[in-house]
């Protein structure tokens, strides 16, 4: 085939290559960021236009197919980074079955579906088209060889142990720092193989603890998009947060991993104790790979002590992998929203209300069954999307969200009461996972929620009166943990002193 059209086409293809990427948000210029990463991308996108150019032999659509693929993604991740604070992230491709099955849940009304089924086919009719007109560059044993070798690189790359350091090309603590340094076209494959490399190491586990007898029930509500708009000038009536402040035993602000979204990251922390820094790469989306966590969980750990381990969770189990994650974090039940056909709703989810009556249900079977309960929530009745009708009479996103958010106050004060009825000793987390995605809400100036631990029950002493703090949602389950062992420890002294 003709060489020097193709040289220049290369050429050109890589400053456009560079073009592109250069317009993923934050914004860098075109051979700006980190200068390291300018080998690394051209790299990826020889790659990319191997990988074209090895499916189908034609080498211009192989280059122009490589550039569309990178603006499309660049697309995505500005697109996600408007909504979601963040921009694209290689766990993101975990979504796409997730995205197809629950398309509201991604902002993918009727009409915007319709329209992506109208762009994907135009898409195929063009290739075919190209494909058609464009003579073949290579004869198919070259194209089988290079396809064999893209592979073989790959599977090299990615038997690399550990993926060296040097060579990613992303930080999974910043996301957007990392595109504004290193670009989408490399970061997203260099974090997939340092992703890769880290599963062969076990992450660290909290050691054994002596665990208190004195307590019926530790319950963690995760409560979906709780924040207290005050903190931005926005009216909000929280009577019953504000109520409780007075007799909690830590309460205060809660800076979690995610923006709108995410609802796993603060939860697989406040589950296991381990934060941004010990999850790394997996701390992006815990649940591709829950048995690494299982070690960490503690509800693995009360499991083993004979404690009845309870998931809840009114939504489609198989959303965010939890079917399979939960059982290998040490729950031995999960309950779903299949499990809950008759359940009220408020707005499009099951609301509030209905999870707080499950909750005083589980609590009260497992006191009958002479068991300790350690029950975690995760609620779904503020989830977004905020549409027209939602709610009667609240045709406002805020509106819509501020109703809902009364009703988890409500809930808060709710399952105090009855632990205070019902129950000698419960510990009671409640959190908010991540700030909601509305208008008036600015993640650049405010984006932490708020939480609250109570002691409940019968016997539990009254106390209060501490000072705001600021946490991580992984501190919430050292406080537990440390909470459980001193419990143990108190025990332990005043058994020895009744033998003195």
């Amino acid at each position: 085939m003709p060489v020097v059209p193709e040289l220049i086409g290369l050429a050109g293809g890589a400053v456009a290559w560079e073009a592109v990427d250069a317009l993923a948000r934050p914004r860098r210029g075109i051979f700006g960021g980190s200068r390291a990463a300018i080998p690394g991308r051209a790299i990826v996108f020889l790659l990319l236009l191997g990988a074209w150019l090895g499916l189908f032999g034609r080498f211009w659509f192989a280059l122009v197919a490589s550039l569309v693929t990178l603006a499309i993604l660049v697309a995505i991740s500005n697109a996600k980074r408007r909504s979601l604070y963040e921009p694209l992230v290689f766990s993101d491709f975990a979504f796409i079955l997730p995205m197809l099955r629950h398309p509201s849940l991604f902002y993918i009304e009727r009409r915007e579906g319709l329209a992506l089924i109208g762009i994907t086919a135009l898409l195929v009719a063009v290739i075919a088209a190209w494909v058609g007109l464009e003579p073949r560059s290579i004869p198919v044993p070259a194209q089988l060889a290079l396809l064999a070798a893209e592979a073989a690189l790959l599977g090299l790359a990615a038997a690399v142990f550990p993926w060296p350091k040097a060579l990613t090309f992303a930080d999974p603590h910043d996301p957007r720092d990392t595109v504004r340094r290193f670009g989408v076209a490399l970061s997203l494959p260099t974090a997939w193989l340092r992703w890769r490399g880290e599963g062969r190491r076990p992450l660290p586990a909290p050691p054994a603890a002596g665990l208190r007898q004195d307590v019926d029930a530790v319950i963690v509500v995760q409560s979906e998009s709780f924040m207290d708009l005050r903190r931005i000038g926005i009216a909000t009536a929280l009577p019953e947060f504000d109520r409780l402040k007075p007799r909690a035993l830590a309460h205060g602000l809660l800076e979690v991993p995610c923006f709108g979204a995410y609802t796993l990251r603060p939860e697989i922390s406040a589950i296991t104790g381990l934060g941004a820094e010990e999850q790394s790469f997996d701390g992006l989306h815990p649940y591709l790979r829950p048995q690494r966590y299982a070690p960490a969980s503690l509800a693995a750990a009360l499991k083993l002590e004979g404690w009845r381990t309870v998931f809840l969770h009114p939504y489609d189990e198989s959303f965010f992998r939890r079917r399979e994650a939960i059982p290998a974090l040490g729950f031995d039940r999960f309950i779903c929203r299949r499990d809950l056909p008759e359940a009220e709703r408020s707005g499009i989810y099951i609301s509030d209300a209905a999870v707080a009556g499950v909750i005083e249900d589980e609590l009260r079977r497992a006191r009958t069954d002479g068991l300790r309960l350690f029950l975690v929530c995760v609620t779904m009745e503020a989830h977004d999307p905020f549409r027209p009708g939602r709610v009667p009479g609240k045709d406002e996103p805020l509106q819509q969200y501020l109703h809902h958010i009364g009703h988890a106050d409500t809930m808060l004060a709710r399952l105090t009461a009855h632990f205070d009825a019902a129950a000698e000793r419960v510990l009671l987390a409640f959190y908010g996972d991540h700030a909601p995605v509305l208008k008036e809400v600015d993640p650049e100036r405010e984006r932490r929620t708020d939480f609250m631990i109570l002691d409940c029950g019968r016997a539990a002493p009254a106390g209060g009166g501490h000072a705001p703090v600021q946490w991580r949602p992984e501190q919430i389950n050292r406080y537990i943990r440390s909470w459980l062992a001193k419990g143990a420890i108190e025990a332990d002294l005043q058994r020895n002193r009744e033998r003195a």
